[in-house]
């Protein structure tokens, strides 16, 4: 099974609207600035990890 990087999503609490797939923490921050929310206007940044990271503990 390949291991691929994880990916994240930011939901947007009040509008339901999802951005992403995002490849990186420094892509959510730019999101986050980019559409004017804040860490508590968004819902939860949904994490999709490949079985095979989960298995290898990276």
């Amino acid at each position: 099974m390949p291991v691929h990087p994880p990916r994240y999503t930011v939901v947007e609490l009040t509008t339901g609207v999802e951005h992403g797939p995002l490849d990186s923490w420094e892509e959510v921050a730019m999101c986050l600035a980019f559409e004017s929310l804040s860490r508590d206007e968004v819902e939860v940044i949904i994490t999709d990890i490949s079985p095979m990271m989960t298995l290898t503990g990276y």
